[in-house]
């Protein structure tokens, strides 16, 4: 049996995630950019249940996948979802000396990671309350 593509393409992807959500992000480097990536997915991931984020995870590209998860410490129940600001607040908390996220830090992963995903996947994952909204992209244009 053959590797299926999404692994044997797995770093030429990811290469290209980290470099979309750099420049989404207006940062220096893809080290920062994966800063910000990583508190956000720990923003999110400490508001799920084991079941929900694992749910989710197929939906990822394999490198993000394992991003996804790396570090995600079992410590109990989920935390609720709050305003986005506080929310941003949390990644920016993450990593704060290492990745200088600034507030819209979640709009620009949430829009470049839409980019990257299995769109029907992520829609057939069941999410608790608020965390459709956690990668919902705001666009000026809208409405």
């Amino acid at each position: 049996m053959t590797a299926p593509i999404d692994y044997k393409q797995a770093s030429a992807d990811f290469d290209g995630f980290m470099v979309d959500l750099r420049e989404a992000l207006d940062r220096q480097t893809t080290h920062q950019a994966w800063g910000v990536l990583l508190g956000g997915f720990h923003t999110f991931r400490i508001r799920l249940k084991v079941e929900e984020g694992l749910a989710l995870a197929p939906a990822l590209p394999p490198l993000l996948r394992s991003a996804f998860v790396q570090d995600w410490h079992l410590t109990g129940q989920a935390l609720p979802f709050v305003c986005r600001t506080a929310l941003e607040e949390e990644v920016i908390a993450c990593h704060r000396d290492h990745q200088l996220a600034q507030l819209g830090c979640i709009a620009a992963t949430a829009a470049t990671l839409w980019r990257h995903v299995d769109r029907q996947r992520v829609g057939a994952a069941r999410m608790p309350k608020g965390a459709r909204e956690f990668w919902r992209v705001e666009s000026p244009h809208a409405g």
